[in-house]
């Protein structure tokens, strides 16, 4: 790896089909190494060292930094469940990052409401249950249907939106159950209003306290009554009607939640009375949206949050203009894969990126019973959402796939 390359180490990886293509274009401009909780596979040939470490032990996370980082070195993660971690190693041993202060008020949806409407942002009706009664009460008070949801979970697991009250019952056993990873659970549920409108999720980026939105996808959701995100476009935004109020109150809330640096992704809904919050996330988004942005704008927000992490000013100006869109491919039914083939699907017109996200023997349950259980992603990039969309109709039935229906009992040992 040639000298003279910035030292960047990412805490966490992620997994292959939804972050390599992050650590590939890191690992092009930085001397990149990373903490990871087994030794790397397919990451090796990014890295030029690693450490295997316990990522949700702060001494072992801040101990193997300090063996690695040094003098303008970086670090990095994309991983919701080690924020915070990753946050309070790096201020112990002065990296720039986040703080760990602003990190937790992301992490926590109830802190992140309350500051929220403390700032004087559009008000979003809700509060935080304890038990189906307590759910029930909110619920009725703020008027059905609502959105329940776990208060510091990831990925919309345990998401559901409640028409009357036995749902709302159901709802809060769904989302006190959730689990993802070694998040906190068993401090509440938010019951929240349901908001009408599309769905767009915003990323930016931070640097001494202000916010600059970059990206804008628009979600595509799916699985009713749950919030599974099925896909995600990104085209031009900023001569919208609605440009400048998200703007506005994206940039407004990083304020409301004392973000100082840091790339993140923020959800916002476009109600008929104006944009509203959802939640906001204090790292990189999710399902692939880096990387088509990247393929719609020529602007790389991972590379801008290593930048970032690296005290240095980022590049954000564009070198393309296009449209670029994700699809999910899903299975009709819970079931296991016998075989999946996207070869065809790939070399269809229009298509920039196919990948399998299972292999043959993986057990897939639909939601809300498992988190994001797809069985391929495709990306279609064209000058307008119509060529995007034509690209993926014509390309998502040459995807074959062979699944063999579960057992309720079969299904039931997944869950």
């Amino acid at each position: 790896m040639p000298e003279g390359k910035a030292h960047l180490t990412v805490v966490g990886s992620g997994s292959r089909p939804y972050r390599e293509y992050a650590l590939e274009a890191l690992s092009e401009r930085y001397r990149l190494s990373a903490l990871l909780p087994a030794e790397p596979t397919w990451q090796r040939r990014h890295l030029a060292e690693w450490r295997v470490v316990d990522l949700d032990d702060e001494r072992a996370v801040t101990s193997a930094l300090a063996e690695l980082t040094g003098p303008g070195a970086g670090v990095l993660t994309w991983g919701e469940a080690v924020l915070e971690t990753t946050a309070r190693a790096a201020e112990k041993l002065g990296l720039p990052h986040m703080s760990p202060r602003s990190a937790a008020r992301c992490r926590d949806k109830y802190v992140t409401r309350t500051l929220l409407d403390e700032a004087g942002l559009p008000t979003v009706r809700h509060g935080l249950a304890h038990s189906a009664d307590e759910a029930e009460a909110i619920a009725a008070s703020i008027g059905h249907p609502v959105v329940i949801k776990p208060r510091a979970q990831a990925g919309s697991i345990g998401v559901v939106l409640a028409a009357d009250a036995t749902e709302v019952r159901a709802g809060f056993t769904l989302a006190d159950g959730a689990r993802y990873g070694s998040l906190p659970t068993g401090h509440g549920v938010m019951i929240e209003e349901y908001l009408l409108g599309p769905e767009i999720s915003v990323d930016s980026v931070v640097r001494d306290g202000e916010a600059t939105c970059v990206h804008i996808a628009r979600k595509r959701l799916g699985f009713e009554p749950y919030f599974e995100e099925i896909g995600h476009l990104l085209a031009g935004w900023r001569d919208e009607p609605w440009s400048d109020a998200v703007r506005d109150l994206v940039t407004t809330a990083h304020r409301a939640l004392g973000i100082e640096l840091g790339a993140t992704h923020a959800e916002v809904r476009l109600t008929p009375s104006g944009p509203r919050l959802i939640e906001l996330n204090g790292r990189l988004g999710g399902d692939l949206i880096p990387y088509a942005a990247r393929m719609a704008t020529g602007v790389d927000l991972v590379v801008a949050a290593a930048e970032l992490a690296l005290g240095r000013v980022p590049d954000l100006t564009p070198s393309e203009d296009r449209c670029v869109e994700i699809r999910f491919h899903y299975p009709k039914f819970d079931g296991t894969v016998r075989r999946l083939e996207i070869a065809e699907a790939a070399r269809a017109p229009g298509i920039t990126h196919a990948a399998a996200l299972v292999e043959p023997g993986a057990g897939l349950l639909l939601p809300p019973r498992q988190v994001i259980p797809r069985l391929a992603v495709l990306m279609a990039a064209g000058p307008d959402e119509d060529a995007c969309a034509h690209a993926l109709n014509s390309a998502v039935p040459l995807i074959v796939d062979d699944i063999v229906p579960l057992t309720e009992a079969a299904a039931h040992v997944l869950d």
